[in-house]
């Protein structure tokens, strides 16, 4: 029993260490590509090849944009690796393992849940995408904040 949610535990943190992470990849090569003019694309298409995206993005997408990479790293749930489909997993690990989770951890990462899934249909999140990867980011260090006080018993 232990072991089972120890492991959702470790899965949840991972993955929601993993969207945050694809959230800052994506935050660094926006501000990479300031002022890029027509080497744009070339930066967009490298976070792809460093994520290790490449052939899932190909195959849905038929040439590389800023946005098409931002829509497939943040939402498209057919990539593993979006923060989508990473919130989704870490938020299914949190539920196996409930009754062993403060609350604000678990309000936390429905909030955050909630939000990526909610601003998918936003098309400012891919158009304007600073204010929406600095909320996500803040959604990160939420989470961390919540583990700290809960392991600490604060």
């Amino acid at each position: 029993m232990l072991s089972r949610v120890a492991d959702s535990i470790f899965w949840m943190r991972r993955y929601t260490e993993r969207a945050e992470n694809v959230a800052r990849f994506i935050d660094v090569t926006l501000n990479l590509t300031l002022g890029l003019g027509d080497q744009i694309d070339h930066q967009w298409e490298a976070l792809i090849y460093t994520t290790g995206d490449q052939e899932g993005f190909f195959e849905s997408y038929p040439r590389v944009t800023q946005e098409d990479v931002i829509r497939f790293l943040t939402f498209d749930e057919t990539n593993p690796n979006s923060i989508l489909s990473c919130l989704q997993f870490a938020r299914e690990n949190a539920r196996q393992s409930r009754e062993m989770l403060s609350s604000p951890i678990w309000e936390e990462l429905n909030k955050f849940y909630l939000f990526v899934r909610e601003s998918r249909n936003d098309t400012q999140a891919v158009e304007s995408p600073f204010e929406f990867f600095a909320k996500v980011r803040q959604f990160g260090y939420l989470i961390e904040g919540a583990r700290g006080h809960a392991r600490t018993g604060g």
